[in-house]
């Protein structure tokens, strides 16, 4: 079963958006590190976390997931600091703010989530859950592996339904 946000997020994906699959590239925790340090000299205040299959040292997409971790009412005054970094948003949710742009091969998106707000925390638990049990760990990387050639709605799905079990939804 999936949720009500989880729907309205799947309506955005294009019918036609196919999965990509590639194995873990050790580089894109370099870049993570460099992307994190810059983040940190301009916000020394605010937690940032890289989540996502490649902390997790599994197949993925080749993509870069990285969360900064701000209450929502003070997203604007954090917001100047951003743009020096990462340029104009890309995307902005009701509680979250977010950039996505390319950067040594690898596809990357730095939010500016609420960490308040129920998503933000299930995508935390979730990705702890993962990194601290092998065994569900496995599981997700066969979901993942299993998706390649999928639509990337179809792989969501899987996706969700498999975060949505382990939650307890």
């Amino acid at each position: 079963m999936l949720t009500e946000g989880q729907i309205k997020y799947l309506a955005t994906i294009p019918d036609d958006q196919r999965m990509t699959v590639k194995p873990f590239n050790p580089k894109g925790l370099e870049l993570v590190d460099r992307i994190i340090a810059d983040i940190k000299s301009a916000e020394p205040d605010l937690e940032v976390v890289c989540l996502g299959s490649l902390p997790l040292k599994i197949a993925g997409q080749e993509d870069i997931d990285i969360s900064v971790f701000c209450i929502k009412e003070e997203q604007p005054k954090h917001l100047d600091n951003f743009k020096k970094l990462f340029g104009e948003p890309t995307r902005k949710g009701t509680n979250s703010i977010g950039w996505d742009f390319q950067k040594e091969g690898f596809s990357v998106s730095v939010w500016l989530p609420d960490p308040t707000v129920e998503t933000t925390r299930a995508q935390v638990k979730v990705f702890n859950m993962l990194k601290n049990n092998p065994e569900l760990l496995k599981e997700y990387e066969e979901i993942k592996l299993s998706a390649k050639g999928l639509t990337y709605k179809e792989y969501q799905i899987r996706k969700y339904e498999f975060y949505n079990k382990i939650l307890g939804l």
